[in-house]
């Protein structure tokens, strides 16, 4: 933004530079514009320490008047690169071989009657909705896909789930979710409350990653039954945590995004674990990253590794495949 700049510092991966260049396009946003009281949605998440289906979000801003100007288009970023830069002013953008080109990102501005002042908090020194409002908020706007991943996160921060405390872990979870709730009642004649409400009981604090969810969208749209997540289960006296699972069939779905991070022993227990897994009469299915992707060939691989006399009865949730594209 004009009288705005960013110096990049980070030279990592083209995700992580997506990260570092919304927060500067929020910081910029909350600093250019006369009146905006917090940052809110997507970029908000971020801010509180959560995660996001996509890494280049528009840029959503609170304030205090009701704005002439809606949206502004912002500059377009390449990725991927020593350091992330902006799109030269030419007509030919020339692109490095590991370079890719950011999506065309919007500021856009809200006026909201609503927002009292319990609704802001501030976060190393940046003023946003709060948790709560930014949860509410997600669910109501936000493409049902996209408020999954979003709204999960929010509720691992809002929890910071512990296996070995679980009871505490559920007590915070339903906390937020009746405060929630009770947002969403307020809005009685508000376009996607009623979907909001379905979408708020489908989240959970024990989705470890934006995968996870992504993946867990990815059967409930196709109209699996609720999986339960983290299950506890013992195998030749080793205990494992299965990532989505029908514990009345034995058939575990795990996700495997982190993996191709990972060291070669990583991959190694991870062989050793499925196994033992199977020895005790569980069925496994594993996806990484790309298939996700490929949502119809997820849905086939777990009906075929469902075991043998089981019948399904799917009832798909078609409005859960509303999503926002992916870079």
């Amino acid at each position: 933004m004009r009288g705005q700049v960013l110096l990049p510092q980070v030279s990592a991966g083209h995700w992580a530079q997506k990260r570092e260049v919304t927060l500067a396009r929020a910081v910029a946003a909350l600093h250019a514009g006369t009146g905006t009281i917090a940052i809110a949605y997507e970029a908000a998440v971020l801010i509180h320490g959560g995660s996001l289906r996509r890494f280049e979000p528009d840029i959503d801003v609170v304030l205090s008047y009701r704005p002439r100007l809606t949206t502004t288009a912002l500059p377009r970023v390449i990725y991927g690169g020593t350091l992330a830069r902006r799109v030269p002013r030419c007509e030919r953008v020339p692109l490095e071989r590991a370079e890719r080109l950011g999506r065309q990102v919007q500021l856009r501005r809200h006026y909201r009657e609503d927002l009292s002042e319990h609704d802001i908090v501030t976060i190393n020194g940046v003023p946003v909705t709060s948790l709560a409002r930014t949860l509410t908020d997600c669910l109501l706007d936000l493409p049902p896909a996209d408020a999954l991943v979003a709204g999960d996160s929010l509720l691992r921060v809002h929890c910071r789930p512990d296996r070995w405390r679980s009871r505490d872990t559920n007590a915070l979870w339903q906390e937020l979710v009746a405060d929630v709730e009770e947002r969403l009642s307020s809005y009685r004649h508000r376009n996607g409350r009623v979907r909001a409400q379905s979408l708020l009981k489908l989240l959970s604090p024990w989705a470890e990653s934006p995968g996870e969810s992504e993946l867990r969208r990815i059967l409930l749209a196709a109209g699996f039954p609720l999986p339960e997540l983290q299950h506890r289960v013992v195998a030749e006296n080793n205990e494992y945590f299965l990532d989505l699972s029908w514990p009345d069939i034995m058939l575990d779905v795990e996700f495997d995004g982190a993996l191709k991070y990972a060291g070669d022993d990583v991959v190694f227990q991870e062989g050793i674990r499925q196994d033992r897994l199977k020895r005790a009469g569980w069925h496994v299915v594993r996806f990484k990253t790309p298939a996700l992707r490929e949502p119809d060939s997820v849905v086939r691989q777990v009906l075929d590794a469902s075991p043998q006399g089981r019948m399904w009865v799917l009832q798909p949730r078609a409005w859960m495949n509303t999503m926002s594209p992916l870079p």
